[in-house]
């Protein structure tokens, strides 16, 4: 159920979880303000005052805890896509240099691109798994840069150098698709989630002689969890809208003939 929460497009996932959690604060509100144990809720005034206080600490701390590695994700993913772009760039650069030898392999580095891009860019973000295609151009592209052919022509410290950066586009090719695919440890949201709820009712418990406060403040705060947790939602996944990190540095290298 919380995964498919966390797939929800984000413009549907506001509504939605604003509209859960403003429900369970109005169910709440009748609880302790209308139902048959109402009576009993009011004979029990004046205990729970630090008990909110504590619940909300926790909730707000898991909160915190949430978001710092929601963010880091997002960095890992915006530092891969940037350092693999990187990588191809300086082997495009090398390719330059060598012309005209090496002019397969700067058609390769162009057709890898063009096939992050075109193929493996919505295949990642449809289901977080890799395309063959851009598989089999990374793999032309090794090949091009272990010929004879090319190791006969190219000096052993240029060599090396090229090598070295294909196989950091490889690894943070690993590394973006990756963090394409699922989200943070559903524990954590479950965790997040029951806390946000003890803490409605923690803010019930204290307002119980205030029905008005009592509805006000269930409402500001359910507006605030829900808002806050659709916006760590959304950003959860670093690929997809409205925060996605991104192809721009890879369909740059994209545009050539």
């Amino acid at each position: 159920m919380i995964e498919s929460w966390l797939d929800f497009p984000f413009w549907l996932g506001v509504p939605a979880t604003l509209l859960v959690w403003l429900t369970t604060a109005a169910a709440l509100w009748w609880f302790f303000q209308r139902s048959r144990l109402a009576p009993f809720w009011r004979d029990n005034l004046g205990v729970v005052a630090p008990y909110f206080s504590s619940v909300a600490v926790l909730f707000s701390l898991s909160v915190g805890f949430m978001g710092a590695d929601i963010w880091q994700r997002a960095e890992q993913a915006q530092q891969s896509v940037l350092q693999e772009a990187s990588n191809l760039k300086l082997l495009s650069n090398f390719a330059e240099i060598l012309e005209p030898t090496p002019q397969p392999l700067a058609e390769r580095i162009c057709t890898y691109a063009k096939a992050v891009v075109q193929q493996e860019w919505p295949t990642m973000l449809l289901d977080g798994e890799a395309s063959p295609t851009a598989e089999t151009a990374l793999n032309n592209l090794m090949l091009a840069l272990t010929t004879p052919e090319f190791t006969a022509r190219v000096d052993a410290t240029l060599r090396r150098e090229m090598l070295n950066a294909f196989n950091q586009v490889r690894k943070y090719r690993v590394n973006r698709i990756q963090l394409s695919s699922g989200h943070s440890h559903i524990g954590k949201w479950v965790l997040v989630i029951f806390l946000g709820f003890m803490t409605q009712i923690a803010i019930g418990l204290v307002q119980l002689d205030k029905p008005r406060a009592q509805a006000i403040t269930l409402a500001v705060f359910s507006i605030t969890a829900a808002v806050t947790l659709t916006l760590l939602a959304g950003m959860d996944q670093p690929f997809t809208e409205p925060f996605a990190v991104l192809n721009t540095p890879i369909a740059d290298l994209a545009r050539c003939k």
